[in-house]
């Protein structure tokens, strides 16, 4: 059984009634082997697939075409490659396969998911978009939703507004 608890000073306080109700069945004085972990924040997440989204929508056509990048998925494999976050074996023909790891919520605790997403906004800034300030990007990021830009602003034309603006503000 899983039960999410809030660390307070007198100890670990179950968080939701569910997890008080699972608490009820322990019997006092019981041994139980506890794991402790960091859930992940979905909203890191969602912020995380917003910069997916960003940086598939206004990556360099060039690089589009040199990386074959058809979709966001493809996206997500270039972050993923680009990190070294996959395994690299030969199958029974000799040949390479590369089979990337999972980022679930499963396979990383907050930390790692965190230390990923930030290796991803480097890349972006210093490989895929270049002459973006991060924060302008990060500005851009947590703007936007998962499934929709915002609905004034088309993401291929989210590189010219930030790098005219920037070109503005230096002036």
């Amino acid at each position: 059984m899983d039960i999410y608890c809030k660390v307070t000073q007198y100890g670990l306080v179950p968080l939701y009634n569910t997890d008080l109700e699972l608490k009820k069945h322990l019997k006092i004085g019981n041994v139980v082997k506890c794991k402790v972990s960091n859930p992940r924040n979905y909203e890191h997440h969602k912020k995380f697939f917003a910069l997916v989204r960003l940086t598939f929508d206004n990556l360099p056509l060039p690089l589009v075409e040199k990386w074959h990048i058809h979709n966001e998925q493809d996206m997500l494999c270039r972050f993923k490659r680009d990190l070294g976050y996959f395994t690299n074996t030969l199958n029974e023909y000799g040949e390479h396969e590369i089979e990337y790891l999972s980022i679930s919520f499963a396979a990383m605790e907050q930390h790692e998911f965190e230390r990923f997403y930030n290796q991803c906004i480097d890349l972006v800034l210093n490989k895929y978009i270049k002459g973006i300030d991060k924060d302008d990007l990060i500005t851009e990021i947590e703007a936007v939703s998962y499934t929709h830009l915002r609905a004034h602003e088309t993401g291929r034309n989210l590189v010219c507004r930030l790098l005219l603006e920037k070109k503005k503000n230096k002036k």
